[in-house]
């Protein structure tokens, strides 16, 4: 692999000045293979369920449900049914670091501030396990369609998405959040093994940019944070100016906080691409006006049992949910988190777990229902072995034969929901909303 030179330079002077080994280790790991990861959802499944179908993977050190796998002996795992299940979540492994290290325990109020495509927001939620609140957020509307992918694929229902600059978000979320990742964007150094494209986007002047840019989000972060909370800032680059250079920056800016760790992962230290996490506390004793958000004013839940055609399929169908009140927007039924706060004006994309579309004269259930139920949740499932030739017919949204009762199904691989499939006849069609 063929460096741009001033890089090559930049990481000879850094490794000159640091104790992170030698130069040439990291170049000769940085031109060599690079490793695989995926993590398990623990939302739902434990994490031996899948060393039944995948018996050779490694631990990885610093994520407690991360493991390394060897991509030549194993089959395309984006292909497989259990991921389409939600049951693991492909990510580098070194990405996993900065969400383990936000340190998320249940009740716990989170904001991924830059959360796109969404792995640790799922990993963040894994840890919150359907309780407290988590805001996933992305200010640029092309990434947010993966990010709700994923978020309902692993059948999270105590978060919300949205489309803002965290400017906006910093004028309603004062003193609001007990942890905030922010995972900001980079020059990306640290995917020159895994993506050549990030080798080629790069330019000497980049790192300064993205400085600037990454203060900024920063700063309007640290104005969301509680006292005592925690911010952990991470990024997938290299050079001290977008990683060091920023945390004695806002040091220097923010005597409140104080700097707990910084752990640094290097392709030839550890197995993985090249990440860097700091985490900060704010004092406890910094006083901050923040803003009452759980009286969750703009909220009116809907009388759900004014709507015939929701209560109609609920009976019919046994569906089993939260218990928490059921509200209405425009045609959309939806269950909000628990602790949801006041998000009127912004641009919100996803609020708790999406039910379904009231269309005239009957209720349509949707995708992120039907991935945040079990199979005993709902009175009619197909459940089908991992290797059953209609698993794959489901997911090509293909029309086929199957003996099943008419009406809505949860088509399962292996007990854990794909999707529901409507029956009529002996037929099955996918319906995804």
């Amino acid at each position: 692999m063929k460096f741009p030179s001033e890089f090559s330079q930049s990481m000879k002077d850094f490794f000159a000045s640091s104790n992170y080994g030698s130069v040439d280790d990291f170049f000769q790991a940085l031109d060599g293979k690079r490793e695989y990861g995926l993590r398990v959802n623990t939302l739902k499944v434990e994490i031996d369920f899948l060393r039944k179908f995948f018996p050779n993977l490694e631990k990885i050190d610093w994520c407690d449900t991360g493991f390394y796998y060897d991509k030549q002996a194993t089959s395309p795992l984006g292909k497989n049914p259990l991921y389409n299940a939600g049951l693991y979540y492909i990510q580098e492994p070194s990405a996993m670091s900065a969400a383990a290290m936000l340190n998320v325990q249940k009740g716990d109020k989170v904001l991924d501030l830059c959360a796109s495509p969404g792995g640790k927001s799922t990993q963040i939620a894994a840890k919150l396990d359907g309780t407290g609140f988590l805001l996933s957020n992305d200010a640029n509307m092309g990434r947010i369609p993966q990010l709700v992918r994923n978020i309902e694929m692993a059948g999270i229902t105590n978060s919300i998405i949205t489309c803002e600059t965290p400017e906006r978000l910093a004028t309603r979320f004062t003193g609001y959040f007990d942890k905030i990742l922010v995972d900001a964007p980079c020059s990306g150094e640290g995917m020159f093994r895994k993506d050549p494209t990030a080798r080629l986007a790069w330019d000497v002047s980049k790192p300064a940019r993205l400085a600037v840019i990454q203060k900024g989000i920063l700063r309007e972060a640290s104005k969301m944070l509680t006292s005592g909370g925690f911010i952990v800032y991470s990024t997938c680059t290299f050079n001290r100016i977008e990683n060091e250079g920023i945390i004695d920056d806002f040091l220097q800016q923010n005597p409140d906080f104080k700097l707990i760790e910084i752990k640094r992962i290097f392709p030839h230290l550890q197995r993985g691409e090249g990440h860097f996490v700091a985490v900060l506390r704010r004092n406890q004793r910094y006083e901050i006006e923040s803003q009452n958000h759980d009286d969750n004013p703009n909220y009116k839940h809907s009388d759900v049992s004014k709507n015939a055609d929701f209560i109609a399929f609920s009976e019919k169908y046994g569906v089993v949910l939260p218990n928490l009140p059921i509200s209405q927007h425009k045609d959309r039924l939806y269950i909000a988190p628990q602790y949801c706060p006041d998000i009127a004006g912004l641009r919100v994309i996803r609020v708790g777990l999406s039910l379904g579309i009231l269309k005239k004269n009957r209720f349509e259930p949707s995708y992120a229902l039907a991935m945040a139920l079990r199979k005993d949740n709902f009175a009619q499932a197909i459940d089908l072995p991992l290797e059953h030739s209609d698993i794959q017919r489901f997911l090509r949204n293909e029309t086929f034969e199957i003996d099943a009762k008419d009406g809505y199904n949860l088509f399962c691989v292996e007990g854990f929901p794909l999707g529901f499939g409507k029956v009529l006849n002996g037929r099955l069609k996918n319906r995804i909303n």
